[in-house]
C-alpha cells in the first residue's frame, strides 16, 4: 500500500514591498509605476507586480520608446487616481 507525505505547511509567504519607478518616454511624458520586478528581453522592458500572490504584468514597453527608467527613493509618494496615496 503506497504511503503519502504529509501536506507541507504554508511557508509564511509575505510579498515584498514594491519599488517605485519613474519612466520618461521619448515624447517627454513622465509617469511613475509600481513594480516588484523589472526585466529586459527582446528589446522590451517588462514591469511585474505581485497581485494576491501571483506575478502580473504592470507594463510592457519597447526599450526604444523609453528615454529613462529611474528608481525612486522609498520616501516619495505615488498619487493614485482615486485621490489616495501609496506610501
Amino acid at each position: 500500500m503506497p504511503t503519502s507525505s504529509p501536506t507541507p505547511e504554508p511557508c509564511g509567504y509575505e510579498p515584498l514591498e514594491p519599488d517605485l519607478y519613474e519612466l520618461t518616454w521619448m515624447s517627454g511624458h513622465v509617469e511613475k509605476i509600481v513594480a516588484h520586478d523589472v526585466s529586459f528581453a527582446n528589446k522590451r522592458v517588462v514591469f511585474l507586480a505581485d497581485v494576491n500572490g501571483r506575478m502580473r504584468i504592470q507594463l510592457s514597453a519597447l526599450e526604444d520608446d523609453l528615454r529613462t527608467i529611474r528608481s525612486i527613493t522609498e520616501d516619495e509618494v505615488l498619487p493614485l487616481p482615486d485621490g489616495g496615496e501609496l506610501a
